[in-house]
Order: structure tokens, then sequence, then C-alpha cells
């Protein structure tokens, strides 16, 4: 009697096994998706807007199978009316030399280096997106602003594509992109644009950054956004709103209800490194005040004070529209 029940118990305990082999299979493919999940969450969670959000998703996806497939994964990117290629959104991808190594909307220029191109400001495209294979990090990724004829359109537009380096299977580099036309300025943006400017008075000296921040080919110039600079005195040092007027005093200066914005701001800073300041003021050819965003940071060289500065236009919603 002791035989069948030992093949019953084996047969039974064969089947507990295949079942937990499962479960855990299971388990891992969800511990790797949730992995890979909170990874592109990380990446996300500083956005405010759909669109930039699902930009950088789509494009972080694209750079986890280049990491997993290499140039095969371009099969997939050029599937028409996918995820990867559509109306809205295509990928296109770099090496470190600046060779375009895929471009489904612009097949033209697969194989063409063009690390020398530049947009109608003078922008280095091409060489900004190679920069970012120059961060240590292996998922290094940034964004670039330029202006751009894309498809059908006759007179360039300011686009913002997000970049992801991408590192294959056999090591080789790879700078995997995409972009949107006219994206919604995030806060990230200008944080980003104010804390790279005073890295750069920083490391190359005021004059030298001074020169860059008055260079609309240069990356700290985008949309209607650029850096300025402010003394302790309210004196404006550079203003590439007004490159022809130096030292502008700007501590007076009141936005559209009344409020004295500089005098705020180097009160606020004076008990912080960093503000951030909502102020009201009309749109280039408007007369109705627009909510305006400012942040600002503190830096000290040879002690003198200098106050960083970006501003831009917030979003308005839809329903906010007249």
């Amino acid at each position: 009697m002791l035989k069948p029940i030992n093949k019953i118990s084996s047969f039974f305990l064969s089947k507990l096994i295949c079942r937990l082999s499962f479960v855990m299979l299971i388990l891992c493919f969800s511990l790797i998706s949730c992995s890979t999940s909170s990874v592109n969450d990380a990446k996300t969670s500083m956005y405010l807007y759909e669109d930039t959000i699902h930009l950088v998703n789509t494009v972080e996806e694209a750079a986890q199978l280049i990491e997993t497939d290499g140039e095969k994964a371009f099969e997939k990117f050029s599937r028409k009316d996918s995820k990867w290629f559509n109306d809205k959104i295509y990928l296109f991808a770099y090496d470190i030399n600046g060779t375009c190594l895929f471009n489904p909307a612009s097949p033209h220029i697969v194989g063409v280096n063009l690390i020398n191109m530049t947009d109608i400001t003078g922008k280095p495209v091409i060489r900004m997106i190679t920069d970012i294979a120059k961060k240590p990090q292996k998922d290094a990724s940034g964004w670039v602003f330029y202006y751009w004829a894309d498809r059908s359109q006759f007179d360039p537009l300011w686009k913002s594509s997000y970049i992801r380096k991408a590192i294959s299977p056999d090591n080789r580099i790879y700078l995997i992109g995409s972009g949107l036309n006219d994206i919604k300025t995030e806060k990230l943006f200008i944080k980003e644009n104010v804390d790279n400017a005073v890295n750069l008075i920083r490391e190359r000296g005021q004059d030298a950054a001074f020169n860059e921040f008055r260079d609309p080919a240069s990356s700290f110039c985008f949309f209607n956004s650029y850096i300025f600079v402010i003394d302790s005195a309210g004196r404006i040092l550079v203003d590439p709103s007004f490159p022809g007027l130096s030292e502008r005093n700007m501590l007076n200066f009141k936005d559209a209800v009344g409020r004295e914005i500089v005098k705020e701001m180097i009160d606020k800073l004076s008990k912080s490194d960093d503000v951030w300041i909502q102020y009201l003021w009309p749109k280039p050819g408007e007369s109705i005040p627009s909510r305006k965003l400012l942040y600002c940071r503190k830096l000290i060289v040879n002690s003198e004070t200098l106050y960083v500065c970006s501003d831009f236009y917030l979003a308005t919603p839809i329903w906010m529209r007249l």
C-alpha cells in the first residue's frame, strides 16, 4: 500500500513544484517590470505636463530596448502608426561622433555625419546631442532646444528633444531621442538652465560666462527664456533681451499689479540660496497680463553677490483662455 501513496505524493509534489516555479517566474517578471517602472517614474516625477511625461517615457523605453537588443530595436521603432512612429512622434538616434543612425521621418540623413549642423540661430544641435554621451552615467539624459523644420512644416519651429544615452550589449553607445514642437515650458527646464549658468560662472569666470549667456546660439537661450544677472544694487549686468543697454537698475521694477518683484526677490534671497516668484506681466503683443514665473539663485563670487535668474510664462489652462 505504501508504493501507490508514494507515487501519488510524488505526483502532487511535482505539480506543486511546477506551480511554485511558475509563480516565482511571474514574480521575477513583476519585479523586473516594477524596477523598470520605478526608474521611469524617477525620471518623470519632476515634470508637470502629460506631453513631457509621455515623451520621456517613450524615449526611456526605447533606450531600454536598445540596451537589450541593440540596433535590432530600430525595426520596431520604424513601424508606421506604432507607439514609436506616428503623426505625433518619431525616434532618432546618433552615435557619439554625430552620425545619424536612425530617423524614419528623414531616412535620407541616415548614415550622414551632421556634427557641424546648426539651426537658424546657430545652435550646434547635433553637438549638443552628442555632449550627453560625455556624461558619466550609463543612463545619462538631457534636453536639447532648437529650431527645426519638421516634416511638412515650411518654417522651423522651436523643438524640445529628450535625449537618452543607451549602451547596447556589444558596448556601443547610442544617443536615442525624440522631440515635440511647442512643448510647454517645464519648471525643471528653467531651474536646470539657471543651475548650469551658476556652474559656468564658477568654472570660467564672469566675462566668459556672460558672453555665453548673451549668445542666442548658446544652450542658455531657448523659447522666450534666457539668463539674466542682477547685482546686489538691483542693476542688470547681463540682459540678452536688451543687448544694447547695460546696467539698467531694476530695483523699482513693478509687475502689472504693482508688486516690486526685484526687491521681493533680493529680500527672499537674503534668507535662502534660491527662490521662485510668480508675477503678472503681459506677453509680447498682448495687453492682458499673464502669469510669469521667475527662478533665481544667489551666487557669491569674490565677495560680490550676484543673482542669476531666468523666467517664463506659465501655460494657461484651456478654461482660463478667452
